[in-house]
C-alpha cells in the first residue's frame, strides 16, 4: 500500500464501511473493512492500519469492548480509535468520548469525518515515530558500554542504562527518581548542589561539552575514578541533562604507574603530542634543563631545541606526519639541548611514538651526556692507572695477584652500582657507602706499590748476608709475626703507642737504619719494642741488624696494606650482594620470599642515613613462612616505610621492624618513636601526592604506592597506628597465595609468573 494511509473499519454494515471508503480513499487512504467480531477483526490488523473506526451499531459484540480487546493486541497498543455514532444517540456519544479517541457522526459530514480522520492518523503516526524513537534510544543506551545517566534540571534521575546498572551496583528501577546524590561522594555534594542552583537561576554552566575526571560512589560504599561527558538538551522549556561515565580506574592505576617510573628515572623523560605540544615532563628534565613542569607543560617542544635546528626540528614533524617517513624515531641520537639558562648541553635522545584514540603523541628519553662523559674520562683515567700498577704489581710480585683480581672485581661491581643508580634516591647512600672502602683500597695498593718496591730492595740486601739455620728460621718467624699482626693488630691507648714509637725511632736512628721515621709505627704495630730489637740484635749481630730491621719493618708494612685492601675490597662485595637481592635482579617477578630477608638488605641499602643516629631493633620470628609475592615491590614498600622511619624520627632514635606470623597472614611492621602523625592528616596520609615534607623533599607518593602494592597487587592489609612516640605501620600478606588473588602451591614449591 506503500505511503498510503491505512483505515481498518469494523463494522457489520457494509454500507457504511464502502461509503468510508468512497470518501477516504480519494485522500490518499486504503480502507480494511473487517466484520465485528474480534478474530476478523484481529486478523485485519495484519494490514498495519493507522487508526481504527468501529462501528457502535454492531450486532454480533459490544463496540466497546471490542475496541478494548482490540488495543490489547500487540500491534493496535498504540493506535487511536474513533467510534463511528448516530448524532442523535448521545449515551453512545458519551461512552465512545470516554473509551475512545474521537467521534465520527452519522449521517457522514464529509468534511468534517475527513478532519477528524486526518487529524487522528496524524497522532497515529507521531506516536509511532515516537515508539521506534524510544526503541532505537533505548537499544543505544542498552548496548553502549559506558553508563549512560539522565537527569531533570533538578538532579532528579530519569533514565538510567543496564551499563551504569553494572558500574554503580544500583538496579534501574532503584535508581530512576532519585537524585545524583546516589552516585556521588560526600565531599563532593554540596559543590553539586551549588552548581545545580547557579544552572536553574540561569548561571554558566562549566561542564557542558567538556570531558571531565570525577569520582565515582558504588553501592557498597566504595569510591573509583571516573571520566564524565556532559551535555544538557531541553523539552519544550525544561531543560535536562545526559551524562556519559566511564570507569577509569585501570587507566589512572597505569598512569600512576608510569608517573612512579618516570618521578625516579634519572633520565629526562619528556611526551609531547602530534603539534609537538609538551603533555609530559619529569623531575629529571627539570633537574637537567632547568624548566619546571608548571613552565614546561603546554609548551612547545622547541623550548629545549637550539634555534639552529628547530627548522629541522619542525620539517621532520611535518614528514613523519604526511608520509610516516621517521629519521630519528626508534635509534638513539646524539646532539644538543636548550637549557633554561640559555646554555646548550650535550645530550642523547631515544625518540619513540605511540598514538591514543587515533591521536599520536611522542616520547623522548633524554640524557646528560656531559655528565656520561666526565665519568668515562675518569673511568678511563682510573682504567689506566690501575692497568699501569697491575703490570708493576705482577712484575715484582706474584703474592699481589689475587689483590689485583678483587680490585678488577670491585671496578666490575662499582659499574654495576652505577648501572642500578637508576633506583633514585636510595643511590647517593649507596655510592657514599661505596666510595669509603674504595678509597680505602686505592690508597692501600698505591701505597703497597712504593712500600713493595722498598721492600724488594730490603730483600736483595737481606739475601747478600747469606743468613741460614737458626737465623734464617728466625726470619720465617718475623714474617710470620708480621703476617699475623696485619690481622690482629697490637691493641695500644694513644699515650702508650706515642711513647713507644718514640723509642723505637729513637733506635732506628741510633743504628742508621733507612726510612726509621715510616718504619717506627710498623714495627710498633708487630709489637716489637726497643728491649725486642736488642735482642734481634743477639740474633744477627750488629752490622747485620740495620737490614734486618728495615726489612721487618716494610714487611709489616705491605701485610698491613694488604689487609686494608682485603677488608675495604670485602666491604664492596657485602654491598654489591644486599643491592643485588634487594632489586632481585636476575629473577622471575613471582618468587617464594622471606620478608626478614628482604628488610635486612633494606636496612644494607640505607645504612648511609641510619649510621647517624639510628638504633634498628629486629623481632623476627625463626620459623617465619616463605610468601609468593613480588618480591622487588615489597622492597620498595620497605623503602618508603622505613626512609620515612628515619625522616619522621630527624635521624635519631629507635627504629624497630618485626616480622612474624599472624594466622594465614605474614605480619611486617615498621615501627618509630618519632613524634607521630598528627590527628587531622592521618586520612590524608595515603591521599596521592599528599606529602608533609618541604617541596623537592617528598612526592607523596610513597605511602599511596605502598598502600596498593600490598592491597591491590599481594590481596593483603595495611594499616597505620600513632601516637606521640610511636608511629606504626602494618602489613599483613597472605601465604599460600600467589599475587593478584591467584591460589599458589606451597611456598618453595614452585614460583608463579607476573601475569
Amino acid at each position: 500500500m506503500g505511503d498510503r494511509g491505512v483505515i481498518l473499519v469494523v463494522s457489520d454494515d457494509a454500507r457504511a464501511a464502502g461509503e468510508l471508503r468512497d470518501l477516504l480513499g480519494v485522500d490518499a487512504y486504503d480502507v480494511v473493512h473487517a466484520p465485528g467480531d474480534l478474530e476478523r477483526s484481529t486478523q485485519a490488523l495484519a494490514a498495519a492500519p493507522d487508526l481504527i473506526v468501529v462501528d457502535v451499531g454492531l450486532e454480533r459484540a459490544d463496540p466497546f469492548e471490542l475496541a478494548a480487546d482490540l488495543h490489547h493486541a500487540g500491534r493496535a497498543r498504540d493506535l487511536p480509535v474513533v467510534f463511528l455514532v448516530a448524532e442523535s444517540d448521545v449515551e453512545r456519544r458519551v461512552r465512545g468520548l470516554q473509551v475512545g479517541d474521537d467521534l465520527i457522526s452519522t449521517p457522514l459530514d464529509p468534511h468534517e469525518a475527513l478532519a477528524r480522520v486526518q487529524r487522528q492518523v496524524t497522532i497515529s503516526r507521531s506516536r509511532a515515530a515516537r515508539r521506534e524513537s524510544e526503541a532505537k534510544f533505548r537499544s543505544v543506551m542498552e548496548s553502549a558500554i559506558d553508563a549512560i545517566i539522565s537527569t531533570d534540571a533538578d538532579g532528579v534521575i530519569r533514565s538510567w542504562n543496564s551499563a551504569a546498572a553494572d558500574l554503580f551496583g544500583h538496579p534501574e528501577e532503584e535508581a530512576v527518581g532519585r537524585t545524583l546524590d546516589l552516585i556521588i561522594p560526600e565531599r563532593f555534594r554540596k559543590r553539586h548542589r551549588t552548581a545545580i542552583e547557579r544552572v536553574s537561576h540561569g548561571g554558566p554552566t562549566n561542564l557542558i561539552g567538556r570531558t571531565v575526571e570525577f569520582a565515582g560512589l558504588r553501592s557498597d560504599g566504595t569510591e573509583f575514578p571516573i571520566e564524565l561527558a556532559l551535555s544538557t538538551w531541553f523539552l519544550d522549556a525544561d531543560r535536562y541533562y545526559t551524562g556519559i561515565i566511564r570507569d577509569i580506574s585501570d587507566r589512572v592505576r597505569a598512569e600512576e604507574r608510569f608517573r612512579s617510573v618516570t618521578d625516579s628515572a634519572v633520565d629526562a623523560i619528556i611526551s609531547a603530542d602530534h603539534t609537538g605540544r609538551i603533555v609530559s615532563w619529569n623531575p629529571a628534565a627539570t633537574r637537567i634543563l632547568g624548566h619546571s613542569e608548571a613552565d614546561a607543560l603546554g609548551r612547545s617542544l622547541e623550548l629545549v631545541i637550539p634555534a639552529r635546528y628547530r627548522e629541522q626540528h619542525r620539517a621532520g614533524m611535518a614528514r613523519y606526519a604526511a608520509t610516516g617517513e621517521a629519521h630519528v624515531i626508534g635509534t638513539t641520537v646524539e646532539l644538543e639541548a636548550l637549557t633554561a639558562s640559555g646554555a646548550e648541553i650535550p645530550v642523547e635522545l631515544s625518540l619513540s611514538t605511540w598514538t591514543v584514540g587515533g591521536d599520536r603523541y611522542y616520547t623522548g628519553i633524554i640524557r646528560d651526556l656531559a655528565e656520561r662523559r666526565a665519568a668515562e674520562a675518569a673511568l678511563r683515567r682510573s682504567e689506566e692507572e690501575f692497568r699501569a700498577k697491575e703490570a708493576e704489581f705482577r712484575a715484582r710480585n706474584a703474592a699481589l695477584e689475587e689483590t689485583i683480581q678483587r680490585i678488577n672485581s670491585m671496578q666490575d661491581q662499582l659499574l654495576l652500582q652505577e648501572k642500578m643508580a637508576s633506583i633514585g634516591r636510595l643511590s647517593a647512600g649507596m655510592a657514599h657507602e661505596m666510595n669509603n672502602p674504595a678509597s680505602a683500597a686505592q690508597r692501600g695498593a698505591a701505597q703497597a706499590s712504593e712500600v713493595f718496591a722498598r721492600l724488594q730492595e730490603a730483600q736483595i740486601e737481606l739475601g747478600r748476608l747469606g743468613l741460614y739455620g737458626s737465623r734464617l728460621d728466625k726470619l720465617r718467624e718475623l714474617d710470620a709475626l708480621a703476617a699475623r699482626r696485619a690481622r690482629d693488630p697490637v691493641e695500644l691507648g694513644a699515650v702508650e703507642r706515642s711513647d713507644r714509637e718514640a723509642e723505637v725511632e729513637d733506635w732506628l736512628e741510633r743504628y742508621d737504619v733507612r726510612s726509621g721515621g715510616d718504619l717506627a709505627a710498623s714495627i710498633v704495630n708487630l709489637g716489637v719494642t726497643r728491649d725486642g730489637l736488642d735482642e734481634l740484635g743477639m740474633v744477627f749481630g750488629d752490622e747485620r741488624l740495620p737490614v734486618v730491621v728495615e726489612w721487618l719493618g716494610l714487611k709489616s708494612a705491605i701485610y698491613a696494606l694488604l689487609s686494608e685492601i682485603v677488608v675495604g675490597t670485602n666491604r664492596i662485595v657485602e654491598l654489591v650482594r644486599a643491592l643485588k637481592m634487594y632489586t632481585y635482579m636476575d629473577q622471575t617477578p613471582v618468587q617464594d620470599v622471606d620478608v626478614r630477608t628482604g628488610l635486612d638488605d633494606t636496612l644494607v641499602i640505607l645504612h648511609n642515613k641510619l649510621k647517624h643516629g639510628v638504633r634498628v631493633v629486629r623481632e623476627f620470628d625463626a620459623d617465619l613462612p616463605l610468601i609468593q609475592a613480588y618480591a622487588s615491590e615489597l622492597n620498595q614498600v620497605w623503602t618508603n616505610l622505613i626512609d620515612n622511619a628515619i625522616d619522621a624520627m630527624g635521624g635519631q632514635g629507635t627504629l624497630t621492624l618485626r616480622a612474624r606470623r599472624a594466622g594465614d597472614r605474614v605480619e611486617v611492621q615498621v615501627e618509630d618513636d618519632g613524634p607521630g602523625v598528627p590527628a587531622d592528616i592521618r586520612s590524608k596520609l595515603f591521599d596521592l601526592f599528599f606529602t608533609t615534607k618541604a617541596p623537592g623533599e617528598g612526592t607523596g607518593l610513597g605511602l599511596a604506592i605502598s598502600r596498593n602494592i600490598i592491597v591491590k597487587k599481594h590481596g593483603g592489609e595495611f594499616d597505620l597506628e600513632s601516637r606521640d612516640g610511636c608511629t606504626r605501620f602494618t602489613a599483613r600478606l597472605p601465604i599460600g597465595v600467589a599475587p593478584d588473588g591467584e591460589t599458589g602451591a606451597p611456598a618453595g614449591a614452585m614460583q608463579q609468573e607476573e601475569g
